[in-house]
């Protein structure tokens, strides 16, 4: 990789990228990409937090947790996204100890997981929807979300990413691992859009949107794109989920 390191500021942090996507990163520094998943980052981490990031690509989310003082563990299947996310880890070797990266796809099955792009590796656009379809393909080691809640170990306070390209319609209800009380919130990319593309109907799209939300209703949801239409009818949507108070019964 020959791309020299940049300066990127996003939320509040500031850190180093060695990857070559300058016009990425123009547009995340500009606040167009995202500014309310950031936004919501940069109030849930900090330190004591530890940051899960399913989806890590090339690290925009982990590298933003990371400098704003939280623990992160990345999981990212594509092999192109993982070298590119390893660089820019590399690059900060002040926050290089608090970011663990694995090259894996988050699996509610054990064993391999085939993915596909419609474009090329290292795209973001990875997705299992693609597994057949996709002009690249390959794959990757599965991890279960039990291993992942084994790594998190005693940690205290959790925060959950997953921006996985329409996986997380078959993930999400196998979750339940990662959502135990520790887990105070996350920020969750759904992709109707996808599912429609891979061939979904709209009855399908709301059935599994349903059960999806189903797994988070320890939490409060909350759509960060300002639109009125469900979730399921939106071209993309990200969710952030806020763990519910819970109201201990008094004696009379």
């Amino acid at each position: 990789m020959n791309a020299p390191l940049r300066r990127v500021a996003l939320a509040g942090a500031r850190f180093q990228v060695a990857d070559d996507k300058e016009s990425f990163w123009d547009k995340a520094e500009s606040g167009s990409w995202e500014p309310e998943t950031l936004a919501c980052l940069a109030d849930l981490v900090g330190p004591g937090t530890l940051l899960i990031d399913i989806g890590g690509w090339i690290g925009p989310i982990s590298l933003t947790a990371a400098a704003l003082g939280a623990q992160v563990l990345a999981f990212e299947p594509d092999p192109r996204a993982f070298e590119l996310i390893s660089a820019n880890v590399a690059a900060n070797p002040d926050l290089a100890p608090r970011i663990r990266l694995h090259h894996a796809a988050v699996s509610p099955t054990p064993g391999r997981v085939r993915l596909g792009s419609p474009k090329k590796p290292g795209d973001s656009m990875g997705s299992v929807l693609a597994a057949d379809t996709g002009v690249a393909l390959w794959e990757a080691d599965a991890i279960l979300p039990a291993k992942i809640a084994t790594m998190a170990g005693k940690a205290q306070r959790i925060v959950l990413k997953m921006d996985v390209e329409g996986a997380e319609y078959r993930l999400l209800p196998h979750l339940a691992p990662l959502l135990g009380p520790a887990t105070v919130g996350g920020l969750i990319a759904f992709h109707p859009r996808l599912l429609a593309k891979a061939n979904s109907s709209p009855e399908d799209i709301e059935t599994l949107t349903a059960a999806a939300q189903a797994a988070l209703d320890a939490y409060d949801l909350r759509s960060l794109d300002g639109e009125d239409a469900p979730v399921s009818r939106r071209a993309n949507s990200t969710v952030l989920a806020t763990r519910k108070m819970q109201v201990m019964p008094t004696n009379h």
